[in-house]
């Protein structure tokens, strides 16, 4: 009897060590990213951030303004075909 190995059916395996360094990771990022955003309102300094399509500015004493809205662009997916390599311009 042979044995048919479909690639689809496998899976990747994920060690629980990746699972940890992934939520150590996360948990890092979390931590920098308040401290700098603490210290950029201790020093004065405006924070750019980008919330539902829009770039925000957001000044040290809490006022927003809205920069600019990031549009989202429409791909026409139908003249794709499989293995197709994209190259963005």
């Amino acid at each position: 009897m042979s044995r048919v190995s479909n690639s689809r059916m496998r899976r990747k395996h994920i060690n629980a060590s990746e699972i940890r360094e992934d939520a150590v990771l996360i948990e890092s990022a979390k931590v920098a990213s308040s401290k700098a955003l603490r210290s950029s309102k201790a020093m004065g300094i405006t924070i750019k951030i980008i919330k539902d399509r829009k770039i925000i500015e957001v000044s040290p004493d809490n006022t927003t303004s809205v920069i600019r809205t990031i549009s989202k662009s429409k791909i026409d997916t139908s003249s794709f075909k499989k293995g197709m390599v994209l190259v963005r311009k």
